[in-house]
Protein backbone atom coordinates (compact mmCIF):
# COMPACT_ATOMS: atom_id res chain seq x y z
CA UNK A 1 0.00 0.00 0.00
CA UNK A 2 1.77 3.12 -1.47
CA UNK A 3 1.57 6.46 1.20
CA UNK A 4 -1.23 8.07 -0.59
CA UNK A 5 -3.39 5.18 -0.18
CA UNK A 6 -3.18 5.12 3.24
CA UNK A 7 -3.72 9.22 3.31
CA UNK A 8 -7.09 8.17 1.67
CA UNK A 9 -8.00 5.48 3.28
CA UNK A 10 -7.71 7.84 6.67
CA UNK A 11 -9.58 11.19 5.20
CA UNK A 12 -12.42 8.99 4.46
CA UNK A 13 -12.66 7.04 8.22
CA UNK A 14 -12.04 10.87 9.59
CA UNK A 15 -12.83 13.14 6.87
CA UNK A 16 -11.22 16.48 5.71
CA UNK A 17 -9.59 18.33 8.71
CA UNK A 18 -11.59 21.52 10.05
CA UNK A 19 -10.99 24.66 9.07
CA UNK A 20 -9.13 27.20 11.26
CA UNK A 21 -11.72 28.82 12.37
CA UNK A 22 -13.82 26.12 13.78
CA UNK A 23 -10.03 25.45 15.68
CA UNK A 24 -10.38 28.72 17.03
CA UNK A 25 -13.70 28.66 18.25
CA UNK A 26 -13.64 25.23 19.38
CA UNK A 27 -10.61 26.36 21.51
CA UNK A 28 -12.31 29.16 22.92
CA UNK A 29 -15.24 26.97 24.11
CA UNK A 30 -12.48 24.83 25.89
CA UNK A 31 -11.23 27.25 27.72
CA UNK A 32 -14.22 28.64 28.79
CA UNK A 33 -15.14 25.32 30.22
CA UNK A 34 -11.51 25.18 31.57
CA UNK A 35 -12.13 28.33 33.30
CA UNK A 36 -15.59 27.58 34.56
CA UNK A 37 -14.33 24.49 35.90
CA UNK A 38 -11.58 26.24 37.66
CA UNK A 39 -13.94 28.60 39.49
CA UNK A 40 -16.32 25.65 40.56
CA UNK A 41 -12.94 23.87 41.81
CA UNK A 42 -12.14 27.28 43.91
CA UNK A 43 -15.70 26.98 45.59
CA UNK A 44 -15.28 23.71 46.72
CA UNK A 45 -12.43 23.87 47.97
CA UNK A 46 -13.31 27.24 50.25
CA UNK A 47 -16.20 24.76 50.95
CA UNK A 48 -13.92 22.40 52.31
CA UNK A 49 -11.78 24.91 54.35
CA UNK A 50 -14.88 26.80 55.67
CA UNK A 51 -15.74 23.36 56.80
CA UNK A 52 -12.71 23.24 58.25
CA UNK A 53 -12.44 26.21 59.60
CA UNK A 54 -15.79 25.73 61.86
CA UNK A 55 -14.37 22.48 62.97
CA UNK A 56 -11.41 23.86 64.13
CA UNK A 57 -13.03 26.84 66.03
CA UNK A 58 -15.68 24.12 67.83
CA UNK A 59 -12.50 22.20 68.89
CA UNK A 60 -11.13 25.04 70.24
CA UNK A 61 -8.19 25.13 67.98
CA UNK A 62 -8.23 28.50 66.40
CA UNK A 63 -9.71 31.58 67.51
CA UNK A 64 -12.16 33.49 64.69
CA UNK A 65 -13.80 36.91 65.37
CA UNK A 66 -17.85 35.83 66.36
CA UNK A 67 -18.99 37.84 63.09
CA UNK A 68 -16.65 35.54 60.65
CA UNK A 69 -17.64 32.66 62.41
CA UNK A 70 -21.26 33.45 61.99
CA UNK A 71 -20.85 34.53 58.57
CA UNK A 72 -19.43 31.18 57.56
CA UNK A 73 -21.96 28.98 59.27
CA UNK A 74 -24.71 30.95 57.65
CA UNK A 75 -23.13 30.65 54.57
CA UNK A 76 -22.67 26.93 54.95
CA UNK A 77 -26.33 26.92 55.96
CA UNK A 78 -27.72 29.00 53.09
CA UNK A 79 -25.84 26.15 50.64
CA UNK A 80 -27.02 23.05 52.81
CA UNK A 81 -31.02 24.08 53.71
CA UNK A 82 -33.42 24.35 51.24
CA UNK A 83 -34.50 28.03 52.27
CA UNK A 84 -33.06 30.13 49.54
CA UNK A 85 -33.45 33.39 47.63
CA UNK A 86 -34.01 31.54 44.54
CA UNK A 87 -35.60 27.86 44.78
CA UNK A 88 -32.60 25.04 44.10
CA UNK A 89 -35.11 23.73 41.61
CA UNK A 90 -34.75 26.46 39.01
CA UNK A 91 -31.89 25.40 36.62
CA UNK A 92 -28.88 27.45 36.83
CA UNK A 93 -30.73 30.29 38.99
CA UNK A 94 -31.34 28.11 41.57
CA UNK A 95 -27.37 27.61 41.84
CA UNK A 96 -25.95 31.06 41.19
CA UNK A 97 -27.77 32.40 44.08
CA UNK A 98 -26.06 29.72 46.06
CA UNK A 99 -22.58 30.79 44.34
CA UNK A 100 -22.98 34.52 44.53
CA UNK A 101 -23.96 34.32 48.63
CA UNK A 102 -21.29 32.06 49.37
CA UNK A 103 -18.60 34.29 46.99
CA UNK A 104 -19.79 37.42 49.04
CA UNK A 105 -19.77 35.57 52.19
CA UNK A 106 -16.17 34.07 51.80
CA UNK A 107 -14.70 37.73 50.31
CA UNK A 108 -15.60 38.74 54.00
CA UNK A 109 -13.64 35.85 55.29
CA UNK A 110 -11.01 36.09 53.00
CA UNK A 111 -8.09 36.96 55.70
CA UNK A 112 -9.13 33.19 57.38
CA UNK A 113 -8.67 31.65 54.10
CA UNK A 114 -4.98 32.92 53.36
CA UNK A 115 -4.04 31.34 56.58
CA UNK A 116 -5.51 28.23 55.06
CA UNK A 117 -3.22 28.40 52.35
CA UNK A 118 -0.49 29.26 53.98
CA UNK A 119 -0.38 26.21 56.24
CA UNK A 120 -1.26 23.81 53.72
CA UNK A 121 1.84 24.73 51.73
Amino acid sequence: MNPDDIINTYKEKLGEPPSLETVERERGETLKKVSRAQVLARLKDRIVAAYQILSDVSRGRRKVPASKVALLAGGLAYLALPFDLVCDAIPVAGLLDDGIVLAWIFSQCADLFKDDEHDAR
